[in-house]
């Protein structure tokens, strides 16, 4: 409807097949890859994925799909039985993981494709003895402002707000300008805290472990 009406808009979101208009959005797939070579460089590699890959959520998506890249770089491939598919919520992350660890498949690494689902999932784990991270590393994606203050802090993916606001703005003044503006992926970056095991300085940056 926006686009028969002429009208000057910009999508958040990342590009899909046959979509009307342009969109900006965060590079999904690069921050499932972070996400999950960051786990597979602390050793954990029966890594969990918690949400949905459908195409009908695209994002997701993009995630699941940097996820099995980094597990296909490490030689390993996805596990089925180590797949739980969870909306964005912490009751849903709750339940997921609840479902997984009935299923007595070893894990030692969860990649969550929300914090609160992540969330959620560190809970679940909690309430059934386990150790997060001693006994599996959590990560997350968004860096919502909870995702600092949870114990443990949630090791996530930063989808940069500032950078998106701007971006967004600039399309839409682009538009009106009548300049070409192009459908664009923004780089998400990997907030290293608590939740993975990873050892840190003061600045939470990785250290070496050696």
């Amino acid at each position: 409807a926006l686009a028969d009406a002429n009208t000057r808009f910009i999508i958040w979101g990342p590009p899909v097949k046959d979509e009307v208009g342009r969109s900006f959005g965060c590079d999904n797939e690069s921050g499932g890859y972070q996400a999950t070579s960051h786990l597979l460089g602390l050793g954990r590699e029966r890594i969990a994925y918690v949400g949905r890959k459908e195409h009908r959520s695209p994002e997701h998506a993009g995630r699941y799909a940097g996820y099995a890249r980094a597990l296909a770089e490490a030689g390993l491939e996805p596990d089925n039985d180590l797949r739980i598919p969870a909306d964005n919520s912490e009751k849903l992350g709750y339940d997921a993981v609840r479902q997984l660890l009935n299923r007595g498949k070893p894990f030692d690494g969860i990649f969550a494709v929300t914090d609160l689902i992540a969330i959620g999932a560190m809970r679940a784990l909690q309430d059934a003895g386990l150790s997060v991270p001693e006994d599996v590393s959590v990560v997350g994606f968004d860096d919502m402002p909870l995702a600092a203050y949870v114990s443990p802090a949630l090791t996530t993916v930063q989808q940069n707000s500032r950078d998106a606001a701007e971006g967004l703005v600039q399309g839409i003044v682009g538009l009106i300008e009548g300049k070409p503006v192009e459908s664009r992926l923004i780089k998400p970056t990997l907030i290293v805290r608590e939740s993975c095991g990873a050892k840190l300085d003061a600045h939470n940056r990785v250290r070496d472990s050696a």
